[in-house]
This record gives C-alpha cells, sequence and structure tokens, in this order.
C-alpha cells in the first residue's frame, strides 16, 4: 500500500491539521498496540475506548498520521504530526476501505449466513488458492471494523479475495456490501440466530439477502436451495442466482454423503456433471459447506482437479470441529467456537457417527442471544441429544439447565444428566467418570469458553 494523504483526505472527507499533504501511508491501524511505523491510525471510540489517549503512543511508534474527531488539550501537543480530522473516526475509516476497495479489479467474493460462514469461507479459500493468489477474512474481522481493515490488507498481488459478512440487526449487511463490493455473495443458510436483535426468521433472511443489492449486472449468487425462507428472501434480487444442497432442484446437488472415520466422500451434481469430492473431516454437516465452496469455485473457473486438491488441504480453525483423537481409541471433539440450536443439532449428530466402543459424552453449554427462543431452543437441544443416543450429558451454565430438562423429558434418565453452574465443576466431575476411550463433545456459545475444559482434560489425560 502506498497512499498519499491528500487521497485519504479527500476519501475521508477530513482536513489535513499538520504534516504534508503528499506524504505517503504503507498501511491503517486501529490499535495502538500493534501499531507500525508509516501506518495510519484511526482513534477509533467506543463504550470502554477511546482511541485519542494513545496518539501520543503511536506517534512514537512512526505512525506516518492519525484520524482524529475531536478536538481535545491532547492534540494540542501534537501540532507537529498529521492529524486528519474528521467527524466520525469510524465512518472515515469505512469511506477509505470503500475508496481503496475500488482500486481492485479482482473477485470479491462476500460470505455469510447464519451458521457456518467462516468454514465456508475457509473452504472457498482453500479452493481457490488453487488458482488465485487469495486473501480472506481473518479470526472474528466480519464486522463494522474488521471488514474495512481486512480490505485495507489487499496488496498488488493478490487475484481475489473471500470476505466474511456477519450481522447483528437489519442494515449491517448492506452497509458492509456496500464497502465490499462483492462480484459474488455466498449465503449459507439462515437459522435462528441474533433472533434477540432480530425477531423472526424471517427478518434474518431478509437482513442475510441485504448483500445481493451490492451486485452488479455481471454477479452472481450461490444460495442455500434447502432454505425455504432464504430462497423467498433472495427473490425479491434480480442478480444471477445458483443454488446447492440436498434438493435435486439444486445446480449443484447432494446426491450422497458417505461418513467414514477420516472423512466424508460426497456424489454430486456440478451443473450437468456428476463427481465424487472428497473432504478430510469425518462430518456430515460439513458437507453444505464443501457444496457451497465447490459451487462459487467452478463458477469462478477453477479446474475441478485444482478444487480438489484444496479441499484436501482443509485444517479446521479457531476450535471449529476439532477433533482429537486419544491413546485409547476415544476422542475429543472440540466445538466450542459458537453455538446455536442447529450447529448444536449438526455437532451430536457428527458425534454421534463418530463414537467409537467407550461411553458417548456431550459438554454443552449456554447459547446466547436466542431472545424469546432461549428456553424453547435449550429444551430442543436437550431433546436432540437424547435422539443422538447421548449416554452422559453435561449441561453447563445457567440456561444448560433447560438442556438438562429437554434431554429428560425425551427419555434419559436423570443417571444419564448432570447439571453444573459452572466450566470448573464440569471438568472435575469428567475427570473422574471418563476415560480415552470415550467420545467427549464440547459445544457452547463462544462467550462460555468451553475450550478452556477441552485444556483442562488434556493436562489430565497426559499426565
Amino acid at each position: 500500500m502506498d497512499l498519499k494523504l491528500d487521497f485519504v483526505c479527500d476519501c475521508v472527507k477530513g482536513i489535513l491539521l499538520g504534516g504534508n499533504s503528499k506524504s505517503s501511508i504503507n498501511g491503517v491501524s486501529t490499535d495502538s498496540r500493534h501499531m507500525k511505523a508509516g501506518q495510519l491510525f484511526f482513534a477509533l471510540q467506543g463504550e470502554n475506548f477511546d482511541g485519542h489517549s494513545f496518539l501520543n503512543e503511536v506517534f512514537s511508534k512512526g505512525a506516518a498520521a492519525a484520524v482524529v474527531s475531536k478536538s481535545s488539550d491532547q492534540l494540542l501537543y501534537l501540532e507537529d504530526q498529521a492529524l486528519i480530522m474528521v467527524s466520525d473516526t469510524l465512518r472515515a475509516l469505512q469511506d477509505l476501505a470503500r475508496a481503496y476497495r475500488s482500486q481492485f479489479a479482482i473477485p470479491v467474493i462476500a460470505v455469510t449466513g447464519s451458521v457456518g460462514k467462516t468454514t465456508t469461507k475457509d473452504i472457498l479459500d482453500c479452493c481457490l488458492k488453487q488458482r488465485f493468489k487469495t486473501h480472506k477474512t481473518q479470526g472474528n474481522y466480519n464486522n463494522d471494523i474488521g471488514v474495512p481493515l481486512t480490505i485495507m490488507e489487499l496488496a498488488s498481488e493478490h487475484q481475489a479475495a473471500v470476505l466474511e459478512l456477519a450481522m447483528r440487526a437489519p442494515g449491517e449487511i448492506a452497509r458492509l456490501a456496500d464497502i465490499a463490493r462483492p462480484n459474488c455473495a455466498l449465503i449459507t443458510n439462515v437459522a435462528a440466530v441474533h433472533l434477540e436483535t432480530m425477531g423472526s426468521i424471517e427478518e434474518i433472511a431478509k437482513a442475510k439477502c441485504e448483500v445481493l443489492a451490492a451486485l452488479d449486472s455481471s454477479g452472481f449468487a450461490v444460495l442455500n436451495g434447502d432454505n425455504e425462507e432464504l430462497l423467498k428472501a433472495a427473490s425479491f434480487y434480480t442478480c444471477k442466482k445458483y443454488s446447492f444442497g440436498y434438493s435435486p432442484l439444486c445446480d449443484f446437488h447432494i446426491k450422497k454423503v458417505k461418513i467414514e472415520r477420516q472423512g466424508i466422500s460426497i456424489e454430486m451434481r456440478l451443473l450437468e456433471r456428476d463427481e465424487l469430492l472428497w473432504f478430510p473431516l469425518p462430518a456430515q454437516r460439513l458437507a453444505g459447506n464443501v457444496a457451497a465452496a465447490v459451487a462459487v469455485a467452478v463458477l469462478l473457473g477453477v479446474e475441478l482437479k485444482a478444487i480438489k486438491a484444496g479441499l484436501a488441504q482443509y485444517l479446521p480453525s479457531g476450535h471449529r470441529l476439532q477433533i482429537i483423537p486419544l491413546d485409547a481409541g476415544g476422542m475429543i471433539i472440540n466445538d466450542s467456537y459458537n453455538a446455536n440450536p442447529l450447529s448444536m443439532a449438526a455437532a451430536l449428530e457428527t458425534g454421534r457417527e463418530l463414537r467409537g466402543d467407550g461411553q458417548w459424552v456431550a459438554v454443552l453449554g449456554d447459547m446466547f442471544e436466542l431472545g424469546d427462543y432461549e428456553v424453547a431452543g435449550h429444551q430442543e437441544v436437550g431433546r436432540t441429544a437424547a435422539e443422538n443416543g447421548v449416554e452422559m450429558l453435561l449441561a453447563i451454565g445457567k440456561r444448560a439447565e433447560f438442556i438438562a430438562q429437554g434431554a429428560e423429558a425425551a427419555g434419559m434418565s436423570r443417571e444419564q444428566i448432570h447439571h453444573f453452574a459452572t466450566k470448573e465443576q464440569g471438568v472435575e466431575f469428567l475427570m473422574h467418570n471418563i476415560d480415552q476411550r470415550d467420545t467427549v463433545l464440547f459445544k457452547a456459545s463462544r462467550g462460555m469458553g468451553l475450550e478452556s475444559m477441552v485444556d483442562d482434560l488434556l493436562k489430565a489425560f497426559n499426565k
């Protein structure tokens, strides 16, 4: 990156206070801790932080300039530094990212959906990088700050970008898509997530489909063809649409999935061509994610041989379906990144398919942001655990008491169900009641941090 300050000022509608308008920046940052020499610092403000408090620090680290939004006594001591005054620093970051994105005539794929968008993004990246030098969203950089920062990391060598777009309320996807300007939109599904802020599945579907408005006449969308609410919401948009899923009507039709301990084989019809695909995680629920990613790769012209090579290279990230073999033949399934009733059900189905000769144990914690569906959603998960043959259920957290209730109502005995208020109590129980022959699933909303239970259990096993 090499942007002149006068270009930045023009993009963000800012006024340069001090500094040389012809000097350059080589990157952007919103975090003083990771500031590098030559970067442009955006002094963002939030409920618990104010970037203006770190201006002296960022300039001591060699910042080329800073975007600020208010006058303060601190700014008086920086009169020799390049400050760009704007009305809103977050809006300025987004405006600069939008302008910077326009400098790249490359495929930009926006991935969104209620469940599985990060996994699908990563699978798609594996497929695309067999042909393109790709850039993708890292971690949870999928919001109002993360998407602009990801775009600002694009470099001249990049030939494609895969951007994840998240939302909690109507209008957020539209705003992010306006910044990202995607050529392709991939919507994995819509499900009962963020009902606390969205109200209904119908409203979630409408909000996810906001990304379709950003597509021009040459763009296209890839949609879950098994999701009626999604298809209904998408029908109001005129962009070119393709579908993936189990329905024979889908353009990319999943015909059969075979689960093996090492992975899954997927028989698919890719438009008019039948193919057999291999994916190295033994989870049937991921067949849809694979189909979605393969659909986009095919439509972008990646050869099938290259796509298959990309699928074979996939590795899960960030506590998403990490399968950890145990010495005596059992396994830990760490899927603790996040949870909702749909993803809980999918994880339980995966555990049922993978279980060995030992006990089948599910450690399930609170799910957040379910709104009015909170009680029923947790009870549904308990029923699903019982239906999938769980032999020992640990419900962790206040809300998880309803998981326990649902499991008992579905036929699990009280001796099989154990509710604990804290993770520490749960780990203590596990250490005395399971061994390395067992299959143990961990899943809850991210805020529960169940991965700490996984770490504690592995330490105990490795002693």
